[in-house]
């Protein structure tokens, strides 16, 4: 038996040109600093947690992600505006941190959040083994755990962004209930 229940699960996908426009509206504005990546996750697990009815009272979130895309959809946005207008490139830290500047955000979108995650591969078991280990003497009461995919411009098969996430509740065990 799993010590979570799942209690909501939202997908979304989205051509590049409405990504932004998306997140502001789950965000209440435009992220600053954000690269398209860490707007669309946060925008998407925004929705996901949001579509929870009733909401939780008093959580303590986890908010945790996979990506298998890093920060290459924002290194070559970045790089081909720079190419075109002939400047130097900005710092590629700055750009490396954009698949978790979405973690900074959430801090003040999520209510309860004690922990986010990012994870750079892909979602195999994490529910079933490393949510387990990660989750080891936390007091969550609720993980908002997703997947999300940030297509590189070039891409092929589209320029598709998608996300699924779902809302989990920690199962209270019977030593527990009071």
């Amino acid at each position: 038996m799993t010590p979570w229940t799942a209690l909501t699960e939202f997908a979304l996908e989205l051509p590049r040109a409405d990504v932004s426009p998306f997140a502001r509206s789950q965000c209440g504005a435009a992220l600053r600093r954000a690269g398209i990546s860490a707007e669309f996750t946060l925008g998407t697990a925004l929705a996901c947690w949001r579509s929870l009815e009733p909401p939780p009272d008093s959580p303590s979130l986890a908010l945790i992600w996979t990506s298998r895309t890093l920060t290459g959809t924002e290194n070559t946005a970045c790089l081909a505006e720079l190419l075109q207008a002939r400047e130097l490139p900005m710092p590629f830290q700055f750009i490396s941190s954009q698949p978790s500047m979405a973690g900074i955000h959430a801090s003040a979108l999520l209510p309860g959040l004690d922990q986010v995650t990012t994870l750079t591969h892909v979602p195999v078991d994490v529910e079933h083994h490393l949510l387990h280990a990660l989750a080891r003497r936390r007091t969550w009461t609720h993980v908002l755990l997703g997947e999300v995919w940030t297509p590189h411009p070039w891409q092929e098969d589209g320029d598709r962004f998608w996300a699924k996430w779902r809302v989990l509740a920690r199962a209270i065990s019977p030593k527990h209930e009071g």
